[in-house]
């Protein structure tokens, strides 16, 4: 009876892919996808001589454009593996996400791995960020984390905390955890904050100049042209970069804006039918939202928008009144949708079932 009721309970909870969310999934990668062969097409194009040479020596029987169609995809594939890694990584520094072991926290690994099995899907690894605000997120990857806040734990009741970690299992189980996660890349590169020790206008200006400049040696201008004006369209380059990175960026933004309305809206349900419990999750919403007005305010410090994006609600962790964004450019994902309007959604779902 028990693997009955299991296996019911997983066939309840296949992934809820709106045909509306496998589009701007799909849209969303491709746009990502788009902007590194950009980044791929200017870099190969500055080298084409090289490469070309290369051709010649190791394999002059393959034509050259079977030999740039393989040497463009696998330069792509690996920028995409290395971009997922690096906005990863940047992710989880950024929140100074902490990973448990089971013994820290043995009650929440088995709360996770009950909810993930009756998903069928893989138990993901568990982090801990130590801060009063209560919220979580997930990153994916070939390792996916699920970080929860110490005030979340706190905050919740069991069915509550049940039905926000099946919400973020969802986002797990339907890949669009991954796309969000790879969608940070290019905003973080162009947010206020230091990444790496770079400031934020010399990290993006640095970026988007390389850019720039081998797009113009690409072009064959630079053969002709004296080391002076090579210089100053370097200089250029520098100087512009910043807007090119931000041109690049914002397809990418806007996508991840569009896929965040519904992604939110579907892991809603997928956790509700996973816990079973759908006004739990409404209550759990409605508690940590109003729990953010309360929180005083040095404990409220703002991530530029680019981990808030991940989180179940749009605050993030931290928010700091005395930094603000100066007046400077800031690439900005805040695109949950209303607060209320889940809750509304969830209540709906949940008088659905008791009818």
């Amino acid at each position: 009876m028990v693997l009955r009721g299991c296996r019911e309970k997983r066939a309840d909870v296949s992934p809820q892919r709106s045909t509306r969310l496998r589009r701007r999934l799909a849209a969303t990668l491709v746009a990502v996808v788009l902007a590194d062969l950009v980044f791929v097409g200017a870099l190969l194009g500055a080298i084409a001589p090289l490469v070309e040479t290369l051709r010649t020596a190791l394999a002059p029987a393959i034509p050259a454009t079977l030999w740039w169609l393989v040497l463009v995809s696998v330069a792509l594939l690996a920028l995409v593996a290395v971009q997922l890694r690096t906005a990863r990584t940047m992710t989880l520094s950024r929140t100074d996400v902490r990973r448990l072991s089971e013994s820290e926290a043995p009650a929440l690994f088995e709360r996770v791995r009950r909810l993930a099995t009756l998903a069928d899907c893989q138990p993901p690894a568990i982090g801990l960020v130590d801060s009063d605000v209560p919220n979580c997120f997930s990153v994916g990857g070939r390792d996916p984390m699920l970080v929860v806040s110490s005030g979340l734990r706190d905050q919740l009741n069991d069915d509550e905390l049940d039905a926000v970690l099946a919400h973020e299992l969802a986002h797990l189980r339907n890949r669009d955890a991954t796309v969000m996660t790879l969608a940070t890349f290019l905003p973080t590169l162009a947010t206020d904050r230091p990444v790496a020790g770079l400031p934020r206008w010399l990290r993006a200006n640095l970026f988007g100049g390389a850019i720039l400049f081998a797009f113009v040696v690409a072009l064959g201008w630079t053969q002709s042209a004296s080391p002076t004006a090579i210089g100053l369209v370097a200089a250029l380059s520098l100087v512009l970069g910043g807007i090119a990175l931000g041109v690049l960026a914002t397809p990418v933004v806007y996508l991840s804006h569009r896929l965040s309305q519904d992604r939110e809206f579907v892991a809603d349900r997928a956790g509700a039918t996973l816990s079973g419990k759908p006004e739990a999750l409404a209550s759990a919403l409605e508690k940590l939202d109003d729990s953010v007005g309360s929180t005083p305010q040095q404990d409220l410090r703002s991530l530029d928008g680019v981990v808030d994006e991940l989180c179940l609600l749009p605050h993030g962790f931290v928010r700091d009144a005395a930094e603000g964004d100066g007046g400077r450019f800031t690439i900005r994902l805040r695109s949950h949708p209303p607060t209320s309007e889940r809750i509304d959604r969830l209540r709906e779902f949940a008088a659905e079932i008791e009818s």
